[in-house]
């Protein structure tokens, strides 16, 4: 595939061909539609960690309103951070995993299937959302329910009202939050996860991510940017960066890796939901037959292995 190509493109392009293939009439047409989803499959599995990124983006992704709707009960939103104001890129409350009470908050970019990023700021939280999620947090500790957070989010919102509110305190007030938390942590990598704004709430007593997430410090467009000039080197940021669910499986960073449908989580999302929902019952069931204290320091102990040595 040529990297002017975009990997989404070309295969709607053969999907498409598999519709018209099934539509043909009068023909044995069962092994042309074969050897199109046999070429899908391979330039799939040949994705460069770029086209990763752009499936991490894709505007039809499911998001955490499908995640809510397919894997948990009676979910009750709760607004605000009790000071301020109620950031729209945070969206959280309680809810019922079967009959397990828990909570949940992560990132919000768009509604789903709708194209009102604006709305949402895009998924990228401000202080005040900083606050809304911790505020969860500790109702999580307070009630002894798991803490489920889903991240989806290109970074913190970069402008310089956030700056003047404490952005970047609010995020590690976060982080300090989640490391003490008095209860298990569960966190699912939906999206793109960049920078600070993803490590608020991406890190915790176990990490379920999908194959095309990607999850790094900074975006690859950002990367090249500072390394190169521009963001022409993109690709090869994204190679360096190596943030993909995959990478990070690989690495021990993340827990489990739920694998998506050729061409991306969008064009299966039940069964993605489906597999993620799995997951997140398993590691409930486990954490919360964990000791409190135990917990806290194998939680410590994860956090120390991830902190390179001086």
């Amino acid at each position: 595939m040529k990297k002017k190509d975009r990997f989404d493109e070309v295969d709607n392009a053969l999907k498409e061909l598999q519709e018209s293939i099934s539509r043909l009439e009068g023909v044995d047409s069962s092994e042309l539609a074969r050897k199109v989803s046999m070429f899908r499959e391979e330039i799939y599995a040949g994705i460069s960690r770029w086209s990763s990124v752009e499936l991490a983006r894709h505007g039809e992704r499911p998001v955490i309103d499908d995640y809510i709707n397919g894997i948990f009960k009676r979910f009750t939103e709760l607004h605000g951070d009790r000071t301020y104001e109620d950031d729209p890129a945070i969206k959280g409350g309680m809810a019922f995993l079967d009959d397990i009470p828990v909570v949940v908050v992560g990132h919000k970019k768009h509604s789903a299937r709708q194209k009102d990023n604006m709305k949402f700021h895009n998924g990228m939280a401000s202080p005040s959302g900083h606050y809304k999620a911790m505020r969860l947090m500790k109702l999580a500790e307070k009630f002894g329910r798991p803490l489920i957070t889903f991240v989806d989010t290109p970074g913190a919102m970069p402008v310089p009202d956030t700056e003047y509110k404490g952005q970047a305190f609010s995020i590690a007030k976060c982080i300090s939050t989640i490391a003490g938390l008095k209860t298990p942590v569960i966190v699912c990598i939906i999206g793109e996860a960049g920078s600070g704004g993803a490590l608020a709430l991406g890190f915790g007593d176990r990490i379920i991510m999908l194959e095309n997430a990607f999850y790094s410090a900074i975006s690859p467009e950002g990367y090249s940017s500072i390394i190169y000039g521009d963001a022409s080197n993109k690709e090869r940021a994204a190679d360096t960066l190596k943030g993909t669910g995959k990478d990070l499986y690989l690495d021990g960073i993340v827990d489990y890796l739920v694998k998506e449908p050729t061409g991306g989580a969008h064009n299966d999302s039940k069964t993605v939901i489906k597999e993620t929902g799995k997951v997140l019952r398993q590691y409930v069931k486990e954490l919360m037959a964990i000791d409190t204290g135990e917990l806290l320091r194998i939680r410590t102990a994860n956090i120390e292995r991830l902190i390179p040595p001086s």
